[in-house]
């Protein structure tokens, strides 16, 4: 909570820019975080179209016998629905039996096939299911399940994606922020040594030091505007960089200015530790963590494929129960019937199941080999960077002594010189050592800032 204040305050203080504003810009507007978006509804409606295979649908068939005695017509219309039970279906409609000489086939006729006879209409309610293969899981089954997993795994992916892009847009920024303080580094370090360059011109004129002086001077300065310019080259590179994160409400990057006020690092950056989790288990962390939650569904996803390649060794034993009921009046049909019929197929050669068995195992341990390394690498992730935070911030504290301690040499090395008890050696190499001091100062500031933003996106739990 202080930490979400403290990011509140400075925001309003400085306005143009901060780490918080960039990351939401990023969260809303990123093509990244957006087509993970559009994976997500996208394995939604997957789940919808699976479902589909068991929607209600009328099905209707038309025979006509062309040839022979009987000239007869059946017509069929039905209101199948699957059923998500056995490999099943259920059915209803209507069963119609006309001929053109008025003679029926025995099938329809109870009487003397050779009299004629009336139409009959029949009602037809059936049942049809799987007793053997497909009893457990049909491809069906196995379509709408895995469609499933595959929504929640392009959730989770989701919830990685904003996670992985609200990361990197705050490091972007505070490179950005870096750069901006390295270029002013190298240039006052540079305004130093053409500063001091004048000054050693106008003694040389007066003959009070040697040209050689200004020549090892020029040295300096010229090695400074080559290290400005590499700073210069970084803050440019650095302002790309976040411009992709940092966009307007048409989704366009949004280049930094030079002039813009922006969020500085705090002066005290154990601050950002205060509500980090660092001592929680990390197996309670693991069991929501998205990406390993999607390493599992991928285990279960196998499961289900190896299942449904198990099938193809199954002989299928499919039962259909059909009762009709006749419609038509003055008919010599019979009033009502009741038909069961059984489909079986024994595969004899048994290369497709074990081809598919074998293939579909081969996936399974894929996954679940995959799923162990991933448990096991976020476990030691987890603690080298527990660690990393602390001795980053150690090194922060000392590079900032450091630097304090190079600004105090310079002044004083500074001073013997002007006071013709130093040499220009000296200074300048006090003053590069103090700029040099000040860089590792901001660069110690940076690394921190990338392993704390690291760890908290590995912490980070799918809500």
């Amino acid at each position: 909570m202080k930490y979400f204040f403290f990011l509140m305050i400075t925001a309003t203080s400085y306005g143009a820019i901060s780490p918080s504003i960039v990351k939401d810009s990023a969260l809303k507007y990123h093509p990244t975080v957006l087509a993970a978006l559009e994976k997500m509804r996208a394995g939604e409606e997957a789940v919808k179209g699976a479902t589909g295979a068991f929607d209600a649908k009328v099905v209707s068939d038309y025979k006509r016998q062309t040839k022979g005695d009987y000239k007869n017509t059946v017509s069929r219309s039905f209101l199948v629905k699957p059923i998500k039970i056995a490999n099943s279906k259920i059915y209803a409609g209507s069963e119609q039996i006309s001929s053109m000489n008025g003679r029926f086939s025995p099938v329809y006729n109870t009487g003397n096939p050779s009299t004629t006879g009336q139409p009959g209409n029949y009602s037809v309610l059936g049942v049809q299911l799987s007793l053997w293969k497909n009893f457990l899981l049909d491809p069906n089954r196995a379509g709408l399940k895995n469609a499933k997993y595959d929504a929640q795994i392009a959730k989770s992916e989701k919830k990685l994606t904003e996670l992985g892009i609200g990361k990197l847009a705050q490091i972007a920024y505070w490179e950005w922020v870096t750069a901006k303080k390295l270029k002013n580094v190298f240039e006052e370090l540079l305004k130093n040594g053409e500063t001091r360059n004048e000054y050693l011109n106008t003694r040389t004129k007066k003959g009070d030091i040697a040209q050689i002086i200004v020549t090892e001077n020029e040295q300096y300065v010229a090695s400074r505007k080559g290290a400005l310019q590499a700073a210069k080259e970084r803050l440019l590179r650095s302002e790309y960089a976040l411009s992709l994160f940092n966009r307007d409400e048409n989704g366009e990057p949004i280049s930094p200015h030079s002039e813009d006020n922006f969020e500085d690092y705090p002066a005290n950056l154990a601050t950002f530790l205060e509500n980090l989790d660092t001592q929680s288990n990390i197996e309670k962390i693991m069991e929501k963590r998205p990406d390993l939650k999607n390493l599992s569904l991928a285990v279960e996803k196998s499961e289900v494929d190896l299942e449904l390649a198990r099938q193809d060794l199954k002989p299928q034993v499919d039962v259909t129960t059909e009762y009709y009921q006749r419609t038509a009046e003055n008919s010599n049909m019979p009033r009502d019937y009741l038909m069961v019929m059984a489909q079986l197929s024994v595969p004899i050669e048994r290369n497709l199941g074990n081809g598919n068995i074998a293939a579909a195992r081969a996936r399974q341990m894929v996954a679940k080999r995959e799923m162990s390394y991933g448990q096991q690498s976020y476990k030691f992730e987890v603690m080298a960077l527990r660690q990393a935070l602390q001795l980053q911030l150690e090194q922060v504290i000392q590079s900032e002594i450091e630097f304090s301690k190079a600004k105090e040499l310079v002044i004083s090395e500074t001073y013997k010189f002007k006071t013709g008890g130093g040499n220009l050696f000296l200074v300048n190499l006090r003053e590069e050592a103090q700029a040099n001091a000040e860089a590792s100062f901001h660069e110690s500031r940076l690394s921190f800032m990338n392993t704390y933003l690291s760890y908290q996106a590995l912490v980070s739990k799918e809500e």
